[in-house]
């Protein structure tokens, strides 16, 4: 299976279109669910994936294992999602948001409802929840990752975790 892996990688990086075609076809699922737990709406996540994806073809040349290839995707896109969260308006960090949020009705306990419901947080809880409860990264981690005091991301997270109850209870 490796060998597929190298085969993968190396047309990849010999712009070959088939290749290219095939790693998007085996990543572009779990990319796009990694960029719909960061963003906000599907469009975002489309923009976030479309951004990711030229990093991941621009940066294959530094993948040394190529069996690892999935999860090298997966990193690329978690770190141009936090990238996204950095760079978000000041205004998308406010914590009580002055919008409505979207009212979806979606399965009862179902992941769509979570992602919805995640999307609805406003942009810093959303990656601090993500990257600590899905990402599993230490608040030190990620702390590091979004340039805040450890003490700011355990407040994130506490109103992240509020807010989420508070809209699935409803």
């Amino acid at each position: 299976m490796s060998e597929n892996y190298t085969q993968l990688v190396q047309g990849c990086l010999h712009r070959d279109r088939e290749a290219m075609r095939k790693l998007y076809d085996l990543t572009a699922s779990m990319a796009m669910g990694v960029c719909m737990r960061y963003s906000h709406n599907r469009e975002t996540a489309q923009d976030l994936m479309q951004e990711g994806y030229i990093k991941v073809y621009e940066g294959l040349k530094k993948v040394r294992e190529p069996e690892k290839v999935m999860s090298w995707v997966y990193h690329v896109m978690v770190n141009e999602c936090i990238n996204y969260c950095r760079r978000a308006k000041p205004t998308e960090y406010l914590e009580d948001a002055k919008e409505e949020p979207v009212v979806f009705q979606p399965d009862p306990f179902g992941c769509e409802e979570v992602v919805m419901t995640l999307q609805q947080l406003p942009v810093r809880q959303r990656a601090v929840f993500n990257m600590l409860e899905v990402e599993g990264l230490t608040e030190e981690e990620v702390a590091e990752r979004m340039g805040t005091p450890v003490t700011n991301v355990r407040t994130l997270l506490t109103r992240a975790r509020k807010r989420m109850k508070e809209i699935l209870t409803k």
